[in-house]
């Protein structure tokens, strides 16, 4: 664990792909982050194959600017490699913040002060699909294969919203948005106190990624056997109850007059459902 006193420069990083309308509400809100912990720091944006005027407005804005490939994977290890802090603060270009404390210090404070080197954004109000996640798919099987990691992370693990000393960023990630759950499974192993931090009202636009629930499904699976956790043949065998929960996530009802208990439900039955596959399927 690093010491609190050895902590003096803050980076913050925004992935962004074609996000000229909002990038510049970013790199604003980032800099009175900063200014308001009173910390040397930089705003740093990673423009990832943008076809729009990004790079240009954040630059005026008083952005640093990286060119990046396609995919906030890239993203965001193209503006990690770039950064000089010894904390690294990770922020999404879109985001509207609604708290009276800016994001980026309510993120960083805890690592500055030396009570976390890693914290997840556990963010107050999330729209239903990203629920849909949590209850049918990342609670009921993480909880499985990674148990010790649910305290640690909140229930918004796969938060674009997050801060870490800086040897806890890792090198590597996938190229799309699974890049945040892979993110969270490297501080699962490697950080000494990941923390969440409760966060007030936000939002940002809601952009379906059909294919990222199956992303994560095999990244979190992957991981499990490459750790010994379970067996190459947990995968195939647990393939049906995958397909179950991404079948009722598409199902549901936005009429609901109950979305509360709708999740409850979600995850009970995926719950049990897994329970079911797993008698077959013993961990190691």
């Amino acid at each position: 664990m690093i010491r609190a006193e050895e902590l003096t420069r803050l980076s913050v990083v925004i992935p962004a792909y074609n996000e000229e309308s909002s990038i510049s509400q970013a790199v604003r809100a980032a800099q009175n982050g900063i200014d308001s912990l009173g910390i040397d720091g930089e705003v740093i944006v990673s423009a990832s194959g943008c076809t729009d005027r990004t790079a240009e407005v954040a630059k005026t804005a008083g952005a640093s600017v990286v060119l990046a490939q396609r995919g906030k994977g890239e993203a965001i290890t193209t503006g990690v490699a770039s950064s000089t802090g010894d904390v690294i603060c990770l922020m999404d270009a879109d985001l509207e913040y609604y708290g009276e404390t800016p994001l980026v210090e309510v993120l960083t404070e805890p690592v500055l002060r030396g009570i976390a080197d890693a914290t997840i954004a556990n963010l107050y109000w999330r729209p239903i699909y990203p629920d849909h996640w949590l209850n049918g798919l990342f609670a009921p099987l993480a909880g499985l294969l990674f148990p010790e990691m649910l305290p640690k992370v909140g229930s918004t693990p796969w938060s674009g919203q997050r801060a870490a000393t800086r040897k806890l960023w890792p090198e590597t990630l996938p190229t799309g948005f699974t890049s945040d759950l892979a993110i969270t499974l490297h501080w699962n192993e490697h950080a000494s106190l990941l923390r969440p931090v409760l966060t007030d009202d936000w939002f940002n636009p809601i952009r379906p990624k059909p294919e990222l629930l199956e992303q994560d499904f095999n990244l979190l699976v992957g991981r499990a056997i490459q750790d010994g956790r379970v067996g190459a043949e947990f995968q195939e065998k647990i393939t049906p109850w995958f397909r179950m929960v991404h079948s009722l996530t598409n199902d549901y009802d936005e009429n609901h007059p109950d979305p509360m208990e709708y999740q409850r439900k979600l995850f009970e039955r995926s719950h049990s459902e897994l329970m079911r596959a797993m008698i077959e399927t013993p961990t190691n």
